[in-house]
């Protein structure tokens, strides 16, 4: 197909969209939710201030085509809104930024993520989600009740702001991911089964997951900072290296989380070759106390006529007790040498 076409390329999350727009300046703040994006896009012709329009369910795309002309828009923008599975990007377009990240939660004990747009220019903001549920509440708590200073800043800082809300989640995620890490190191060593290697597979390929999801975002917040733009104000880029700060560290923190399943993947497999090492070694030592001991029945078991000791009347006597006796001694020479 030609580029710019409105496509949704994800799976239906929510039944129908759900259209939520703040309106807020320092003195007041003003929370409105839409049955359509025509009456959200009149309720902005009629604003000034710094507005946030979230959008929640991306399967109608007549939306998404709305709120790209009614912005003057890219038609690249809504196609990379509606094209699921991207890696974080930052994009330039003039008079507005595009912004793709991905957000990760704990839902039930599983870490499940979502892609997530941000788009903003001069005192606007609209967020594109795939289904009900973010990490930006603390964010919408600050709007609402004026605290710091999020309400006196513009779309630049609210931008940051998401921006910062993701990354500092990544974090809360990557515990979680270390604590599952360690409960496996323990099962592992308790209990090397062969059921534990398609689930530490999995693992791994979790952290690799996690690790191409978020790496990007790196050279993407670095592109934020040097941006020159005027919706792009200076006292805002100090908040966004602090930013950038934080989005190495999570990186780091998940490159050592992707090293940690791959040293859990060797000691899996170092622990099942301790334990099969364990079994040849007790399978060699009964195998050679009973080399001799074969070695006796096999002699005595030839019918040459001229053998003296089968006429000999404790004869199988005293050959059973030289064999016990021999496996004693051998059992003891085992020990001594901590084979056993």
């Amino acid at each position: 197909m030609a580029p710019g076409q409105f496509l949704f390329t994800g799976e239906q999350k929510m039944e129908r969209p759900n259209i939520e727009l703040l309106v807020y300046n320092k003195e007041e703040v003003k929370e409105f939710k839409f049955d359509t994006i025509e009456e959200a896009l009149s309720k902005i012709d009629n604003t000034s201030e710094t507005l946030w329009l979230n959008i929640e369910g991306l399967h109608e795309t007549g939306i998404i085509k709305k709120i790209v002309n009614h912005f003057k828009m890219h038609k690249l923008s809504g196609e990379d809104v509606l094209s699921i599975g991207q890696r974080p990007k930052f994009d330039d377009y003039d008079h507005y930024v595009h912004v793709v990240a991905k957000m990760f939660q704990i839902e039930n004990g599983n870490i499940e993520d979502e892609q997530i747009t941000i788009i903003f220019g001069e005192n606007f903001l609209i967020t594109f989600q795939e289904k009900e549920g973010d990490v930006f509440d603390h964010v919408r708590n600050r709007i609402f009740e004026g605290k710091g200073q999020i309400r006196s800043k513009n779309s630049d800082y609210l931008a940051y702001a998401l921006l910062d809300s993701i990354v500092d989640h990544y974090f809360i995620v990557v515990e979680h991911f270390a604590n599952i890490i360690e409960d496996f190191e323990i099962e592992v060593l308790a209990h090397p089964s062969e059921q534990l290697l398609p689930k530490l597979n999995e693992l791994r390929q979790e952290a690799s997951y996690m690790r191409r999801s978020i790496f990007p975002l790196r050279e993407a917040v670095n592109q934020f900072e040097k941006l020159e733009a005027p919706y792009i104000h200076k006292e805002t880029k100090i908040f966004i290296r602090d930013l950038y700060d934080h989005t190495l560290q999570v990186i780091e923190s998940v490159g050592v989380l992707k090293e940690s399943v791959n040293g859990l993947l060797d000691l899996y497999m170092s622990s099942l070759s301790n334990r099969m090492n364990n079994v040849m070694k007790v399978l060699t030592i009964v195998s050679t106390i009973f080399i001799p001991l074969t070695f006796i029945v096999g002699v005595y078991g030839m019918n040459f006529s001229n053998m003296p000791e089968l006429e000999y009347k404790y004869g199988y006597l005293i050959t059973l007790i030289g064999m016990a006796v021999l496996t004693l001694l051998m059992i003891f020479y085992f020990k001594r040498k901590k084979w056993l």
